[in-house]
Parts: structure tokens; sequence; C-alpha cells
């Protein structure tokens, strides 16, 4: 069920930029497991959510780390590690769940009258 789900996110899957795990690699890339990590950790959010312009400065903020990372890797100015894959992914994962939970917050909050 899990693998099912995994399988469905659109990722490019290289095995060099995957982790191993019993000497089997993960079906995603360390950027797109850290993004899927960090979007799962959105109900957090619901409970220490800034003032939604705070929350969407941060969360437009969040994903500069990982453009940086990924246009820099493309147009071959440096070459990235599976680390700074994982860590931007977190990065950029986070800013989308609170955005989510933000958002939610925000329209939620809105009286229909």
């Amino acid at each position: 069920m899990i693998r099912t789900f995994i399988l469905q996110i659109p990722c490019h899957r290289r095995s060099e930029r995957s982790f191993l795990k019993l000497q089997k690699y993960i079906p995603l890339c360390a950027r797109c497991t850290g993004m899927l990590i960090g979007i799962l950790m959105f109900p957090i959010y619901f409970y220490m959510t800034p003032s939604f312009l705070l929350a969407i400065i941060l969360s437009f903020s969040a994903q500069i780390p990982l453009l940086i990372d990924g246009f820099t890797q493309k147009w071959k100015w440096r070459s990235s590690t599976n680390l700074l894959r994982v860590t931007t992914g977190l990065l950029s994962g986070n800013g989308m769940g609170l955005f989510i939970a933000s958002s939610i917050i925000w329209i939620t909050s809105k009286s229909i009258y």
C-alpha cells in the first residue's frame, strides 16, 4: 500500500540519488523523500501557525534553497550530495506543509455570512 502510494509520486527515481534500505533503493530520490517527510509534518502547523502573511512569506522563502540547489546542479555549476538534497527537500516540504495548514486555517476562519 505504501509502496503503491510512493510510486504514484512523480520523481525521476535515479538510483544514485536515492537512499539504500536493506540493499534496495527507496523508490524516491533524496530530495523527494525530504519533501514527502516535510509535507507529512503539516498537521504540526495547525498548532503553531503564525499569522497568514508571515506563514506565506516563510512558505515561499523555504523554497529558495531547493531552487538554488536544483538549478545550480542542473546548470552543472557544482555537484550536490544526498545530504544536501534531503535537507533542501525537508525545508521545501515543511514550507509546503506550513502553506497547506495556514491556508486551511485562513479559509475556515472566514465566515460565510
